[in-house]
């Protein structure tokens, strides 16, 4: 049940078109929240963007590429131009490309580099003068456990996720004084159009079942939902996040507890 937590809030969210970045705008919009989409594909945006307004939601999506600067600075500009005031980050959009060091490309460590980092301070730095100016802002970092307990094949991804993270307490700190909070929430294995590895969940293949659900190496042994992280996501955005920057909320179900 709605308790209007985000009522005539701001919010951009990139990513927006499936999986977390999808559920966080729905949740936010459902809090009174005004949201704007950024996604890279225009079909799925489309299709979040109708949803939420034939539930009466106030939304207007953005179908870009994050990694152009110009595109995405224009479309910040036309938020607070719409709304007056831009209040709440989610800097939620990312890609995963999978090889090892002996296999993997230049370009493969770029993209992911420019996706998952590069936009991430870009859209900061863009949407960061509105805040400063109503000396109010809220900036929230969807990192991963992977930024700090990393696996093999997917370097890039887990470079750029420990970079994020501390940017985030970079952020923190330089953001402070203008009452701009800035966090970053750590989501374990999540059920989500990224987990697909060649067209299947990663949870539902045999050795996920039995290394964390059967073991329990997940305490909880399941994999996270959408739902399962975008409470959070409100909490950070909400006026009950009053005292908290540059913190790391890690949601994983308890994994990285175990050993």
């Amino acid at each position: 049940m709605s308790r209007e937590m985000l009522k005539d809030r701001v919010a951009i969210i990139t990513g927006a078109g499936q999986g977390l970045g999808r559920t966080v705008a729905a949740e936010f919009a459902g809090e009174g929240c005004a949201v704007a989409i950024v996604d890279i594909n225009p079909q799925t945006l489309g299709g979040v963007e109708t949803e939420l307004k034939e539930k009466g939601h106030t939304v207007m999506g953005y179908p870009l590429d994050i990694t152009d600067h110009k595109a995405y600075g224009e479309a910040i500009d036309d938020v607070a131009k719409k709304w007056g005031h831009i209040d709440i980050l989610v800097n939620n959009a990312a890609i995963s490309l999978y090889g090892t060091i002996l296999d993997d490309s230049l370009e493969h460590w770029r993209r992911q580099m420019s996706v998952n980092l590069e936009a991430v301070y870009m859209g900061t730095k863009m949407v960061v003068p509105y805040m400063v100016q109503q000396k109010f802002g809220r900036i929230i970092n969807i990192a991963s456990i992977q930024g700090f307990l990393s696996s093999g094949q997917c370097g890039a991804y887990n470079a750029a996720k420990g970079g994020m993270i501390n940017f985030t307490k970079s952020l923190a700190v330089e953001l402070a004084p203008y009452n701009i909070a800035v966090n970053a929430v750590a989501p374990g294995f999540m059920r989500t159009p990224m987990a697909l590895i060649n067209g299947v969940q990663e949870s539902e293949m045999p050795d996920f079942q039995t290394w964390y659900v059967e073991k329990r190496h997940i305490p909880m042994a399941r994999t996270g939902y959408p739902e399962d992280i975008s409470g959070t996501v409100v909490f950070l955005a909400s006026d009950y996040c009053r005292y908290m920057t540059g913190a790391l909320l890690v949601v994983d179900g308890g994994l990285s507890s175990t050993f």
